[in-house]
């Protein structure tokens, strides 16, 4: 983090507080407590970073040399199962955490040995975290994590399908992901759309080529890496490391290859660029938060100031109290607007996000009918069964996505009701549930494999060719020859091979049906499924909106009454006491714009893209 940002936060801190005592002394608990959370929010320099990417692709390797420790396990072959966050602490310890159904208030901790990390995080320890999402937290004491960096190794995506929605979940409350793919191979198609899918719901992207040491011509994978993000529209920053080489390096105290393993580049990217962006773009946040709660406090303060520095005519003062309460009347009228607003922009977007939903499955369904329809799938139904799952899964996240793009678009457009009264601020929305419906998802029903006996197959055979020896048998027996000769024989075996293939024949189409009919048992199974999981989140989604521009309107509407009864206040002043109290109102008006101002003045010193970068 830089060292003006740092000087900023200060400045921001101490605005926040004189604005916090003026909120104090005019009774403005509820301005108090948002001004509470900007403190808080400026303090705040962590930068949680999501290191994701498919299975066996070095991500744990990657976490342990950025610091400089084997924290996360490493294995050729058992692989990480669940998320678990490295964070400072001044004596290494580890937990594993519990979050029941999401609620932070119900979260279970039990204290683990670090070095004993293995047996809880990877795929030693079998299915957990049955009472709710399930990851483990790491503290050690090393510079990286003390400057405020959070790494957060993942589940691989390959093995378990649930583990891509897992880590889909954790990307909106990450402030960077960092997405892993070793150098044995370009970017994947799934790894593409992994980060399409990502770039929507983290603010910040970077790629990692990694294991270098394993391929002399990296260089030519990681352009053609590059290339790929360039065709598919994703602007990210590439990083081509080496954690064996970091290591080496570090434990030979060679700088130089140390250097090649270039993990020490991520890190300084992750402290100098990624870090100074976030703070930055808090401390934006943290503005347009002053910026409202001055508003607010200024409502209060020009009514009883207008009502001062008009003549004591009672038509002029009760003009200022009409004039407080229509603001008050247009107030109503407005938040009635916006629950309306939120209410139809709900209800269409249930609708959309089913009919897309279905149209995605359906879609994966049609393709799996034409896969059928090209091979045996007696034969390849594992096969089948494996590009199905990852296509449901595919289907079902890019659905959660896009739910989740549209709930933020229309919670910007109910935030405009409140534009002409105060910067409405929109609630970070959880993405949630994505996990929950991918495991909602059932298996393929099993179909017969088309396998038969060799004693079967002769069965078939001589049932098809005891047909041929009788009619030819009969029709040489007019000739003098026996029933059973050689013409007849040669008749039968043309006839039972015949029959034979179209034995087989009948046979492929009927698994071939079974085939079809097991994919759409599935695809209905997944549509009812998911869709309720679907719907619930989208309900989750509008109570979450619901409430937050409750407490926007209440406390607009507070501020409103606080200026009509300012105004009346203003309005009863005696004359001998009129123009001291209409000096110290003026200072206090001119102490909170100010107050703004300052603000407004540190946020603009920043560089203007350094902040939007952010929404990029």
């Amino acid at each position: 983090m830089s060292k003006s940002t740092g000087n900023t936060a200060q400045l921001l801190t101490t605005i926040t507080n004189n604005l916090r005592e003026i909120a104090r002394k005019k009774n403005r608990a509820d301005l108090v407590v948002r001004l509470d959370n900007v403190v808080e929010s400026l303090a705040d320099v962590r930068v949680r970073a999501v290191v994701v990417g498919q299975f066996k692709q070095g991500k744990s390797a990657l976490v342990n040399a950025l610091v400089a420790a084997p924290v996360c396990p490493v294995d050729d072959v058992i692989a990480t199962a669940i998320p678990t966050v490295v964070k400072w602490g001044s004596h290494p310890r580890a937990a594993l955490v519990t979050n029941i159904d999401g609620d932070e208030a119900k979260v279970i901790r039990n204290g683990i040995d670090p070095h004993q990390l293995r047996r809880h995080v990877t795929e030693l320890a079998g299915e957990a975290g049955f009472l709710g999402t399930l990851h483990a937290e790491v503290e050690l004491p090393r510079r990286l994590l003390q400057a405020g960096i959070e790494l957060i190794d993942t589940p691989g995506v390959g093995r378990a399908q649930a583990r891509a929605a897992t880590n889909l979940t954790l990307l909106p409350q990450a402030d960077i992901a960092i997405m892993v793919s070793d150098v044995t191979q370009e970017l994947t198609a799934p790894e593409l759309n992994f980060l399409k899918q990502a770039s929507s719901l983290c603010p910040r992207l970077s790629c990692v080529v990694s294991k270098k040491d394993l391929q002399h011509q990296w260089r030519l994978i990681a352009g053609a890496n590059q290339e790929h993000l360039r065709r598919a529209g994703i602007d990210v920053p590439v990083f081509t490391t080496s954690a064996l080489l970091h290591d080496v390096g570090l434990r030979e105290g060679d700088a130089q290859l140390r250097g090649e393993g270039q993990v020490n580049a991520l890190s300084n990217y992750l402290l100098h660029d990624v870090q100074t962006e976030v703070v930055a773009a808090r401390q934006q946040e943290a503005v347009t938060d002053l910026d409202f709660v001055g508003k607010h406090l200024s409502m209060a303060v020009e009514a009883e100031l207008q009502t001062l520095q008009r003549p004591a005519s009672g038509t002029q003062v009760v003009q200022s109290l009409q004039e407080a309460k229509s603001r008050a009347d247009r107030l109503v009228r407005r938040s009635a607007r916006w629950q309306q607003t939120l209410g139809d922009g709900f209800g269409e977007l249930i609708s959309d996000i089913e009919f897309d939903l279905r149209d995605r499955l359906r879609a994966v369904g049609r393709e799996a009918e034409q896969l059928i329809d090209e091979c045996d799938p007696g034969g390849s139904w594992d096969e089948i069964g494996v590009w199905l799952a990852d296509s449901l899964t595919q289907a079902v996240s890019d659905n959660f996505v896009w739910a989740h793009e549209r709930s933020v678009h229309l919670a910007q457009v109910v935030a405009g009701h409140f534009s002409d009264d105060g910067r409405a601020t929109i609630p970070d929305l959880p993405f949630t549930g994505a996990e929950k419906a991918v495991n909602a998802i059932g298996g393929l029903e099993s179909v017969r494999s088309g396998h038969l006996s060799l004693s079967q197959k002769v069965m078939i055979g001589m049932k098809g060719s005891y047909g041929g020896v009788l009619m030819f048998g009969l029709m040489t027996t007019l000739a003098g020859m026996a029933l059973v000769n050689p013409i007849s024989i040669a008749a039968g075996l043309v006839m039972g091979g015949f029959a034979y293939r179209q034995d087989m024949s009948h046979r492929l189409e009927q698994r071939r049906a079974e085939a079809k009919q097991a994919v759409r048992r599935l695809i209905d199974e997944s549509i009812f499924k998911v869709g309720k999981e679907s719907r619930d989140r989208t309900m989750r989604m509008k109570r979450v909106l619901r409430d937050h521009f409750i407490t926007v309107g209440e406390e607009l509407k507070y501020s409103l009454n606080e200026s009509v009864r300012s105004a009346k206040s203003g309005a009863d002043v005696a004359d001998a006491d009129r123009n001291p109290r209409l000096v110290a109102v003026q200072g206090e008006l001119n102490e909170i714009r100010s107050l703004c101002r300052e603000a407004n003045r540190l946020i603009g010193a920043v560089p203007r893209e350094q902040l939007e970068r952010r929404s990029a």
